[in-house]
């Protein structure tokens, strides 16, 4: 199996925030292929108590969906406690939003969801997507039914509040794993390399 040779028992973090499971889907996607690499992958969910643990992580995926046009609390809270770590580590944020039914809407610098998160926590990600995600009206109450309705209005989707549409380009979420999974093994053969010349200059 590609990459298997420099597998180890440090993991990459994938985390996600969903609220109806897509987004957990997508994440679950994001594992199957960085596992094909040769990474060992932890998934959880985020949460306002998720902690990250240096000396077991190796890697950070955060897929994250947006909720009228904001991101989990615990998004931010997570990267404001770990900023040094995940700025020294290969990361990948990926968020999923309805508004990247529209093509334009899946480039991160077009997406103001994505670039004001980013602006918010001064991060900038090894690899930033942004993928479309799916509507679901059967699963929303009374409430999520109404808004997601007016905003699919507003934006020309389907408003009929019985749509199930998945808007995924499950592809693209493949391909963006496959990169990201290969910044982390580039990333892990580097600090092997280093790991191996500093044991060589050791006094014997």
């Amino acid at each position: 199996m590609p990459g298997e040779e420099i597998a180890d028992h440090k993991s990459v973090l994938l985390l996600y925030s969903s609220r109806f499971g897509h987004s957990r889907k997508i994440a679950d996607a994001v594992a199957v292929e960085l596992m094909r690499a040769g990474l060992t992958v932890e998934v959880a969910g985020l949460t306002q108590t998720t902690r990250i643990d240096p000396g077991r992580h190796i890697g950070l995926g955060l897929v994250i969906s947006v909720r009228y046009g904001h991101f989990a609390r615990a998004a931010y809270k997570l990267v404001k406690a770990h900023k040094a770590w995940i700025e020294s580590v290969p990361t990948l944020l990926m968020t999923i939003s309805l508004t990247a039914r529209k093509p334009e809407k899946r480039d991160p610098t077009n997406h103001v969801y994505t670039r004001k998160f980013l602006k918010k926590t001064a991060w900038c990600p090894s690899q930033t997507e942004v993928v479309a995600g799916s509507l679901q009206y059967p699963l929303y109450n009374v409430f999520d039914r109404a808004c997601i309705r007016l905003i699919m209005l507003m934006m020309g989707g389907e408003a009929d509040g019985r749509s199930e549409i998945d808007y995924t380009d499950w592809d693209r979420v493949r391909a963006a794993a496959r990169e990201y999974g290969e910044r982390c093994l580039r990333n892990k053969r580097a600090k092997k390399t280093i790991e191996a010349a500093a044991y060589q200059r050791q006094p014997r």
